[in-house]
């Protein structure tokens, strides 16, 4: 691993700065972009995730409410022997899943 060179500074104004080459100037900029881009494609992520789990709840209360005499297999998810309840569970495996310190109301 090569040593890094100690950051050259100088006072100006009575502030300390930290000198940087044009190329490293560069760089820096480079890399805020890049956080940035990335920052958005969080965001972008959460929203998602937050849609989905509000039409995962949506699916929910709407099966919640079919009488059971109504709702019939058809083979595919609900295939013999499996109910909502299976397909429910199937759902939100396939949703991305979130640490419980992360929920919010």
């Amino acid at each position: 691993m090569t040593k890094r060179e100690k950051p050259r500074t100088a006072t100006v104004d009575g502030v300390d700065v930290i000198l940087l080459t044009p190329g490293q100037h560069a760089g820096l900029e480079s890399a805020r972009r890049q956080l940035g881009g990335a920052q958005a494609h969080v965001a972008r992520l959460r929203l998602d995730l937050r849609r989905s789990q509000e039409l995962l709840g949506e699916v929910e209360r709407v099966l919640a409410h079919l009488p059971v005499g109504q709702v019939e297999p058809a083979g595919g998810p609900l295939a013999e022997g499996r109910g909502i309840a299976d397909l429910l569970a199937d759902i939100r495996a396939l949703l991305p899943h979130t640490p419980a310190s992360e929920k919010r109301p």
